[in-house]
């Protein structure tokens, strides 16, 4: 699902705009074609029907709503995600992913990095 030119494909669901252009700021640094910062699980769905991606990165609240319902179909799609969040993992009420990985918000590129590696590519470079 790579983009056309190979570059890895990253979602980024984020409602925080400063949190999500710093992601997309760094994951581009680091090689990865960035879709989003997007701040709704409706428009990360129609990104994920319209263009698909390779890997996500998915922030648990977004405003009135969670992002369970996008985790539910990276999970069904067999796509990796981790979730990027100032909140618990209590506040994941979908037992069937109290199980994927989480992180906590500030997380610093080398950080981000290492979580990308680990949980989205394999340490596949871009």
């Amino acid at each position: 699902m790579s983009s056309r030119d190979g570059r890895f494909k990253i979602l980024v669901v984020e409602d925080a705009f400063l949190i999500g252009m710093d992601l997309k700021m760094s994951l581009e640094e680091m090689g990865f074609e960035v879709l989003g910062p997007v701040p709704t699980s409706a428009r990360a769905l129609d990104i994920l029907e319209r263009d698909g991606c390779d890997g996500a990165i998915l922030d648990v609240s977004l405003g009135r709503e969670t992002s369970e319902s996008v985790a539910d179909y990276m999970v069904s799609h067999g796509i990796p995600f981790f979730f990027l969040t100032g909140y618990s993992r209590n506040n994941i009420n979908d037992p069937s992913l109290q199980d994927k990985p989480l992180y906590h918000k500030p997380m610093n590129r080398e950080s981000l990095g290492q979580a990308v590696a680990t949980h989205l590519t394999n340490d596949r470079a871009a």
